[in-house]
């Protein structure tokens, strides 16, 4: 599948996070000259690394220096207490894919939003982020332990397959019976009469 140039806009929204992430931009500046794949589903958008750290449209002829594919197969991980980045698989220059990740995991809410919804909010939406991986950590526990929990007491009421065959070689046993004696009593009743 060709790559597309990424969306100005796409472009213009992580540049203006990244401004915000000094040591990320530094970070990715080492790169400059790279060009990241990003392969979602339907489309291919190249990113380019620019000599500040930042992202460019990569150029059209040259060849990406990492691809990154989302892993469908990963949001159980992460949900499970995993990192966002484990949502990609990486191909290609390990060190640009460990650069991305520690930008990614290094990242600051409070310097990314304090410029558009102030300090106060900026703190507080930070500390809702955090707060989400304790929250998720939670969640998970719980609901293992309600699982644990409902197994344990509802296996006694749980049927044993063997004793569900039983019962219904006895039932079959029954209707046999019943419709012998159906037969008979039919063969009886038709013997009165004549």
């Amino acid at each position: 599948m060709p790559a597309v140039p990424p969306p100005a806009p796409l472009l213009a929204a992580l540049n203006a996070l990244l401004v915000t992430q000094p040591a990320a931009r530094a970070r990715l500046a080492g790169h400059a000259g790279k060009a990241v794949r990003l392969a979602l589903p339907g489309i291919n958008l190249d990113l380019g690394v620019d000599a500040e750290g930042g992202f460019t449209a990569a150029p059209a002829e040259g060849e990406a220096a990492l691809h990154l594919t989302p892993d469908p197969a990963a949001l159980p991980r992460w949900l499970g207490g995993g990192t966002l980045n484990e949502l990609f698989r990486a191909e290609g220059d390990g060190v640009l894919a460990a650069d991305l990740a520690r930008a990614l995991a290094d990242f600051d809410w409070v310097l990314a939003l304090r410029p558009r919804l102030g300090d106060i909010a900026a703190s507080r939406v930070d500390a809702f982020l955090r707060g989400f991986a304790p929250w998720r950590d939670a969640t998970l526990q719980s609901a293992g332990r309600n699982l644990a929990e409902y197994a344990v007491h509802e296996a006694g009421l749980l049927a044993d397959p063997q004793a569900i065959r039983a019962f219904v070689a006895e039932v079959d046993t029954l209707r046999e019976a019943s419709d012998r004696l159906q037969a008979r009593l039919r063969h009886l009743e038709a013997r009165r009469r004549g």
